[in-house]
C-alpha cells in the first residue's frame, strides 16, 4: 500500500530558493491557451479547432464567440490592461509517510534533516485501490522516504486589473464583454501556468532541460489530489505571496484575484494525476493530528 517508486531523489534546483517574476508580457502567454476550456467556459462542447468547423449554428455560434474573443485578447494586450505575476520557490523536505518536513536553506545544518523542519506539507492517501495491481497511492510517494529530496511551490495570477476592467462594461449594462474578459484572464492565467511550469522544468529546477522531455506535475491543494484547501496557508508562508505579488488568501482560502492558480511543482518521473477519492474516518483522524486540529475541523475541510 505505501510503495514508494523506485528512485533516489530529485535533483538540486539551478535557482534553490524563492524567485519572483512580475509584468510578464502577455503575447508571450498566447501561445499556451487551452481554447477548448474558452468554450467549455461557455457550457459549448467540443474540442477546438473542430468546433469552428462546420456550417450549423452551433459552429456559427462558435465562430462568434471565438471572434469576439480574439478581439478583447488583442485588446488586452495591446493597451497592458492585466498584469501577469508569479512567485515560485524549491525547497528541501524529508518525507515524513504522508507529510513532508521542509527543511530550511542552504540544507547543512549538521543536524538530521528531520529535526529542523521550517514548515510541514500534508498529504492524502487514496483508500480504494482501483485495481489488485495498483497501490492505493498519496502525492507522499513521488518523494524518497530515506534521504533529502526537493519540492517545488509556485503561485501566480493574470488577475490584476481585470476587476476594474471588467466593472467598465458591467456599468456600461455590457454583461457580454464582462463576462468575455473574464474568461479571457482565466485563459490566461491557465496558460501562464502551463508556460511557466515548461520554465520550471527547463530553466528554474532544470531537472528536464530538454524541451521534448515534460515529466512531473503541478497538483494544486484543494483539487482531487490533495484536496485540503488550507494547505495554501503553507504556501503563503513559504513563498511570502501576498507580500511579494498581492494575492491574498480569503478566511475559507480562495485566491484574489480571482484569476489565480497556486500549487506544488513534484519532479518525480513517474508522477501522474490522481484523486484520492472518499476519505475513512481512520485517515481523517490521522490527518486531524498531523495538521493540529480536532475532529470537526478535520471533516469541515476534507468532508464534502
Amino acid at each position: 500500500m505505501n510503495e514508494t517508486p523506485k528512485w533516489l531523489h530529485s535533483p538540486t534546483p539551478r535557482y534553490p530558493g524563492v524567485t519572483t517574476l512580475k509584468a510578464i508580457p502577455l503575447a508571450e502567454l498566447v501561445p499556451f491557451i487551452d481554447w477548448s476550456f474558452f468554450f467549455r467556459a461557455w457550457e459549448m462542447k467540443g474540442r477546438y479547432p473542430e468546433i469552428l468547423q462546420g456550417t450549423d449554428t452551433k459552429a456559427e455560434e462558435a465562430r462568434k464567440l471565438y471572434a469576439d474573443g480574439q478581439a478583447m485578447l488583442q485588446k488586452i494586450i495591446a493597451e497592458n490592461l492585466f498584469e501577469a505575476r508569479a512567485v515560485i520557490g524549491f525547497f528541501p523536505v524529508q518525507r515524513k509517510g504522508d507529510s513532508l518536513d521542509v527543511l530550511p536553506l542552504p540544507c547543512n545544518c549538521g543536524l538530521p534533516h528531520s529535526e529542523n523542519p521550517i514548515a510541514k506539507l500534508h498529504f492524502l492517501r487514496q483508500q480504494i485501490p482501483l485495481s489488485a495491481e495498483a497501490p492505493c497511492r498519496s502525492l507522499a510517494d513521488y518523494f524518497n522516504p530515506h534521504e533529502k529530496d526537493w519540492i517545488g511551490l509556485f503561485a501566480l495570477s493574470v488577475g490584476f486589473g481585470v476587476d476594474s476592467f471588467c466593472a467598465q462594461f458591467r456599468n456600461a449594462g455590457d454583461s457580454y464583454s464582462a463576462i468575455l474578459a473574464q474568461s479571457i484572464a482565466d485563459r490566461l492565467t491557465e496558460a501562464f501556468a502551463e508556460k511557466l511550469h515548461a520554465e520550471v522544468r527547463q530553466k528554474y529546477w532544470g531537472y528536464a532541460p530538454d524541451s521534448a522531455t515534460k515529466f512531473g506535475i503541478r497538483p494544486a491543494p484543494g483539487y482531487p489530489g490533495c484536496p485540503d484547501h488550507t494547505e495554501k496557508g503553507t504556501l503563503w508562508q513559504l513563498l511570502q505571496v501576498e507580500e511579494r505579488i498581492g494575492i491574498r488568501l480569503t478566511e475559507s482560502y480562495m485566491m484574489l484575484p480571482v484569476s489565480s492558480i497556486c500549487g506544488y511543482y513534484m519532479a518525480h518521473p513517474k508522477s501522474t494525476y490522481f484523486s484520492v477519492g472518499k476519505l475513512g474516518e481512520d485517515q481523517i483522524r490521522d490527518y486531524a493530528v498531523r495538521k493540529g486540529w480536532d475532529e470537526a475541523t478535520a471533516h469541515k475541510w476534507l468532508v464534502r
